[in-house]
């Protein structure tokens, strides 16, 4: 396949059609590669590039030229997008060039638009696969995709030389290819916005947003916060642990009808947790602002062959300069994971992240696998149903059990002074919880601060919540 790109001078600004000559003896590539000149996406642009290919002398795609645009990732995005916009360019141009033959020509029309030019698709087929790449583009970037609002532009040449330009929504085009006819509220008002569109939320991979408590109450999308953990070697709170939100936790564990919908809403909160985490990080960083940061990672993301694909795409676009502050926490391994698997699951990431660690809910024998796999920590996460003895029994028979197998310990979850206390005296390395300080909406400052003053900070709290 042809990627075709236009120098920076050229594409970021409008400019005049190279295509005014003859053009008999060109063929649809170096139509393309002359019409690669920038400008905002209207049909009175597209129709004179599209014209200038067309009219090369040459059948192309059955008489079409298909145009794709990532609006809605920019207004999606936001002010992000002029810090990420070269990145998403990047990772477009690389789901072209898989998605698309060697014969087919794409390049860039404007800031946010890319014209394909296909060999030999017929028309539906050209634009269900344009329409296709912008759903993937649309899941892996945003987390989500809406077939209703995904639309691919055609150009046509009718007989008497004129250029018509069309539309279609991928929500059609998939009806059409299913065999299904098109629905009566699109034909009758094409630009009316549907109320209720069940056959396009089928496809939607299920969000979180779609389980909200029958309330009355607007959804919500999942929340991410910011933990706090305390570096007990280095006397510091420098590290931070994405968590959910006490709501969000709420939704997904209501979805406990279909394990798919669960495992697919736990995706959806990894994937929010990924991008939330990098942007974030992205923009404290340009403030030189340092911290180490974990990325939980849930055992359905990275089991299944389309989620970890999708997972493993967003993590390409984690920037290299934040790459040594990450680590990925492993959550929800079950029982027994063979080592091949979870060693695996540990080389998948590491080009992303310094470290892979493991959290856990209960004890586990399967300790000594982590290590083998190449796993750096486990930790334990403290019930808030269990009382102060039974979490203390917890952090005492788990601290050793990790340092046995040259891995460090460390727990989450700590809620008061006792706890704390015994989790130093029991050799933990990293402590998160309620004691060490709140889930936040964004890191804070780094902090260095003894056990000792730990201790009394956490005493201090406790008085002022008894009063």
């Amino acid at each position: 396949m042809n990627a075709i790109h236009s120098p920076p001078s050229v594409q970021e600004g409008p400019a005049e059609s190279t295509c005014s000559g003859p053009t008999s003896h060109c063929t649809s590539a170096t139509k393309a590669a002359e019409c690669r000149s920038s400008c905002h996406l209207n049909d009175a642009a597209f129709r004179d590039r599209a014209r200038d290919i067309l009219s090369s002398g040459r059948t192309v795609t059955a008489g079409a030229v298909h145009l794709i645009g990532l609006e809605d990732i920019r207004d999606h995005l936001g002010k992000r997008w002029e810090t990420v916009k070269e990145r998403v360019r990047d990772y477009t141009g690389r789901l072209l060039e898989k998605m698309l033959s060697p014969q087919d020509v794409w390049f860039r029309h404007g800031e946010a638009q890319f014209i394909i030019v296909f060999a030999h698709a017929d028309i539906k087929a050209a634009q269900l696969i344009c329409g296709k790449i912008v759903e993937t583009l649309h899941q892996t970037l945003l987390g989500h995709s809406d077939t209703s609002q995904i639309t691919v532009k055609t150009a046509l040449m009718e007989i008497d030389g004129s250029i018509a330009i069309g539309s279609a929504r991928l929500d059609d085009l998939l009806h059409r290819a299913a065999g299904q006819p098109e629905r009566q509220a699109d034909r009758t008002d094409p630009t009316a916005q549907p109320t209720a569109q069940p056959q396009a939320e089928e496809r939607r991979r299920p969000s979180l947003a779609g389980f909200a408590l029958d309330n009355g109450e607007p959804s919500l999308q999942p929340k991410v916060l910011f933990r706090p953990v305390y570096d007990v070697k280095n006397k510091v709170i420098s590290t931070y642990t994405c968590r959910p939100d006490l709501h969000t936790c709420r939704h997904i564990n209501q979805i406990t009808l279909d394990d798919v919908l669960q495992e697919e809403a736990i995706f959806d909160y990894d994937m929010e947790t990924l991008c939330h985490a990098i942007s974030t990080y992205n923009e404290l960083y340009k403030n030189k602002f340092r911290y180490a940061q974990t990325i939980p990672v849930h055992f359905e993301t990275l089991a299944s062959a389309r989620r970890r694909r999708e997972y493993l795409q967003s993590c390409r676009m984690i920037p290299n300069y934040l790459i040594p502050f990450l680590a990925f926490e492993f959550e929800g391994l079950p029982q027994g994971i063979p080592n091949g698997r979870l060693a695996e699951m540990v080389t998948m990431l590491r080009p992303f992240g310094r470290a892979a660690i493991v959290i856990l809910r209960e004890y586990t024998t399967d300790i000594a696998v982590y290590a083998n796999a190449g796993v750096k920590g486990v930790g334990l996460s403290m019930d808030f149903r269990d009382g102060d003895q039974r979490c203390i029994d917890k952090i005492n028979a788990f601290c050793p059990a990790p340092r046995k197998h040259g891995l460090f310990a460390y727990l989450d979850g700590v809620r008061n002074v006792e706890q704390f206390q015994a989790a130093i005296e029991a050799g933990a390395a990293y402590i998160g919880g309620a004691v060490v300080g709140k889930d936040s909406d964004v890191p804070e400052h780094m902090r260095r601060c003894t056990e000792r003053q730990m201790l009394m900070r956490a005493r201090v709290k406790a008085r002022r919540k008894s009063a």
